[in-house]
Parts: C-alpha cells; sequence; structure tokens
C-alpha cells in the first residue's frame, strides 16, 4: 500500500525534483517550501502515514491547506500527541522519518535496521 503523489525516475544528472503534487499533510517541508527535493520525500510521507495509523488523522489535518503547508514548513518535526502511551521504538522510527533536514533524515534502508 503505497500512494505518495508522485512517480519520477531520477538520474545521475538529475537527482532533485521541483515540482508540488499531492495532499499537502503528507507532504515534506522541502516540497512545501517549493524547494528541490529527492527520494527522502517519501520517507517523511512514510512518518506522516505512521502518524495517521496510531492517531486516526495526519498532524493538520483539520487545519486549510494553506496553513497546513504554513505550519509544516515552520513547525518542525510533528510528534505523536501521547507519546508516552507508545513504544520507545515506535517513536524513534518516527523521530528518523520525520527530520526537518532531509540529509539527515533515515534512509529506507536504515529504517529496516
Amino acid at each position: 500500500l503505497a500512494d505518495f503523489g508522485l512517480c519520477a525516475q531520477l538520474t545521475a544528472e538529475r537527482t532533485k525534483r521541483s515540482s508540488m503534487v499531492g495532499t499537502v499533510q503528507w507532504m515534506a517541508p522541502e516540497v512545501v517550501r517549493c524547494q528541490p527535493y529527492g527520494p527522502k520525500v517519501d520517507i517523511w510521507s512514510l512518518g506522516i502515514v505512521g502518524i495517521e495509523m496510531v492517531e486516526g488523522e495526519p498532524p493538520y489535518f483539520q487545519e486549510s491547506a494553506f496553513m497546513a503547508r504554513h505550519l509544516i514548513a515552520t513547525r518542525g518535526t510533528p510528534k505523536l500527541q501521547n507519546s508516552w502511551l507508545h513504544s520507545f521504538l515506535l517513536c524513534q522510527f518516527l523521530d528518523c522519518c520525520l527530520q526537518t533536514d532531509e540529509d539527515k533524515r533515515g534512509s529506507a534502508e536504515e529504517l529496516l535496521q
């Protein structure tokens, strides 16, 4: 099960994209800021899906698309509302997925460890 908004082939010459396609609440900060982005935007979206699975909706779901974009761009890493109710491993996984700095965000291989 996956639909993270866009399918595009990256090449050695073109390692980043800049289009904005998808539902705002699942977009990574670099996407809503209209910055070039790479495959790690899908890792961010996976983290948002994780929060959605635990809480029943993604962060900023009740906000307008405009406000959600602003909050994603400025508030940093979204957190579980009651993180103490969940395992350390889940919180660590989500933290790895939801790093606002794309370079610090985990890779798929790292998340599988």
